[in-house]
C-alpha cells in the first residue's frame, strides 16, 4: 500500500513484516522505515497490542491500512517517527474506530491533527465507511482538541470509565433518528 503523504508527514501502513520487526528487532524496524531509532518506541500501550496486529495482518493482508500506521517526519537531516495511529479493524456496520499517540518529544506541533486528519480522510474515502469514532480520556484536552479541530463531536461516554466518545460522520451518512415518520 502506498503511504499517505501530508504537508509534513509520510504515513506508512503497518504490515505483518513491519509489525514482527517492531516486536522482535527494533533496529531493523527503524531501518525498514528509514527513520532514526526512537528509544521511547513502541510505548507500553502499543507494545501490548502489537502481537494482535501482527497476527491479524499475517492472517489477512486486506487489513493493511485498517490497523496501525506509522507517522514519519521527513526532514533534510533525516527522518523520525513522531507517532502512530490506526483503526480497530476494517469497517463494521459503516463504522471504524481510530486511536493514536504522539511521542512525548513530538507533542504540541500539530502532528496528530495532520496525521489523524489524513487517516480519517483515507477511511472516509471508502464507501463502506459512514462514520469514524474515537475515544479519549476525560483529562486529555490535547486529544479532544485534535478531534474537535477535525470535525468530531462528542456523543457521550466511552466504552470504559473516564473515556469520552467522539464521532465524525460522512456526508453519505443519514441519521434516521432525526427524521419523523409520517402519521
Amino acid at each position: 500500500m502506498d503511504p499517505i503523504i501530508t504537508p509534513r508527514l509520510r504515513l506508512v501502513a503497518a504490515t505483518a513484516t513491519l509489525t514482527q520487526l517492531e516486536i522482535e528487532h527494533l533496529p531493523q524496524f527503524f531501518k525498514q522505515l528509514r527513520v532514526e531509532p526512537a528509544p521511547d518506541w513502541p510505548s507500553d500501550n502499543l507494545r501490548d497490542v502489537l502481537p494482535f496486529f501482527r497476527d491479524q495482518l499475517a492472517g489477512n493482508a486486506s487489513l493493511v491500512g485498517w490497523l496501525s500506521w506509522y507517522w514519519i517526519l521527513d526532514e533534510s537531516d533525516g527522518a523520525k517517527l513522531v507517532g502512530g495511529g490506526g483503526f480497530k479493524g476494517a469497517p463494521s456496520d459503516g463504522m471504524v474506530e481510530i486511536g493514536y499517540e504522539v511521542r512525548a518529544a513530538c507533542r504540541g506541533k500539530g502532528y496528530a491533527t495532520e496525521a489523524v486528519g489524513a487517516q480519517v480522510a483515507w477511511a472516509m474515502s471508502h464507501p463502506d465507511v459512514l462514520r469514524v469514532i474515537a475515544e479519549t480520556h476525560i483529562d486529555n484536552a490535547a486529544s479532544m482538541g485534535v478531534l474537535k479541530k477535525l470535525g468530531f463531536r462528542p456523543v457521550g461516554p466511552g466504552s470504559e470509565h473516564e473515556l469520552l466518545r467522539f464521532e465524525r460522520r460522512t456526508d453519505r451518512d443519514v441519521d434516521v433518528d432525526t427524521f419523523s415518520q409520517p402519521s
